[in-house]
């Protein structure tokens, strides 16, 4: 079991270590709080913030920091790009942290220019059974991507927040050793009040939060 854990570690680091490599300019500029949004003179480039929340509901129960590795192989990535580009090519980023508490329950942020987005979700380990989703079978971490999930970034705002999307999943019957979830449902949630507690506490400086929910794949 211990040798099993620490073969998970390493993998795990590796995959951190490659994810860092192959972050370009543009993703580290999405995961970086940006300069304050200033509504006088903003040019069209400026980045806003955008909340969102991610759940992985395990059989009723959220998964503790899916932002973060797992163990048993599990863990959620962002792929972001601009509506109508095909995502396939598109490497997974780990999101912006508002906070270390606020991340540990799901919330994340991306910092981006004004105009329409895709937004997937990438899972190690975890299989989507939705329509439209994506799966990379493996022996050592099977990779599984949600259907695009679209929203906007307003140019008159600073901070958006975008929804909170989650995912009703299981641990599969039948399966090989390295899937540990099947998703089969993905709910977009209006979680403001919370939102703006996460806002206050730890983005206010990017003004009043605004909400624009994202539309479901």
């Amino acid at each position: 079991m211990l040798a099993k854990r620490l073969k998970a570690r390493s993998v795990f680091a590796l995959v951190a270590l490659l994810s860092a490599a192959c972050a370009d300019q543009g993703v580290k500029q999405m995961v970086a709080k940006p300069k304050p949004f200033a509504a006088e003179g903003a040019g069209s480039a400026e980045r806003r913030v955008v909340l969102f929340r991610g759940v992985v509901d395990i059989e009723g129960t959220p998964m503790e920091g899916p932002w973060s590795f797992h163990f048993n192989g599990l863990g959620l990535f962002t792929v972001v790009g601009a509506k109508p580009a095909n995502l396939t090519r598109l490497h997974s980023f780990l999101p912006g942290r508002p906070s270390a508490p606020a991340s540990d329950d799901g919330w994340a942020f991306l910092a981006l220019p004004p105009g329409t987005y895709q937004l997937v979700f990438e899972g190690t380990a975890i299989r989507f059974a939705l329509a439209g989703a994506q799966y990379y079978s493996s022996e050592a971490v099977p990779i599984g991507r949600s259907p695009p999930s679209v929203f906007v970034v307003s140019p008159d705002a600073g901070l958006i927040y975008i929804g909170t999307f989650s995912f009703t999943c299981h641990e599969p019957t039948s399966r090989p050793d390295a899937l540990k979830l099947e998703c089969t449902a993905l709910e977009i949630r209006d979680e403001a009040q919370q939102a703006r507690q996460i806002a206050q506490t730890s983005l206010s400086q990017y003004g009043a939060l605004q909400e624009a929910l994202a539309s479901p794949p």
